[in-house]
């Protein structure tokens, strides 16, 4: 397991908070962080294994977790 850490950021694009997640692989991140887009407020989740940008999870105009580009 490897330890990520994701990051909402606001309409401005500023960290607002952010949470720690254990997930076997990359894929399995980018995943969840998209799960955990369906149900929050915040417009973007980047993910970040240490100083790693693993990927950034974008809500779109149906308001489900899509991939960004550069994942």
């Amino acid at each position: 397991m490897s330890s990520y850490r994701c990051y909402f950021l606001g309409s401005d694009g500023k960290i607002i908070r952010a949470q720690n997640l254990e997930c076997p692989s990359d894929e399995v991140a980018l995943e969840t962080a998209e799960h955990v887009l369906e149900n929050c407020g915040y417009p973007t989740i980047e993910i970040w294994e240490r100083a790693r940008r693993v990927g950034t999870v974008v809500r779109n105009e149906i308001g489900r977790g899509s991939p960004a580009e550069g994942r």
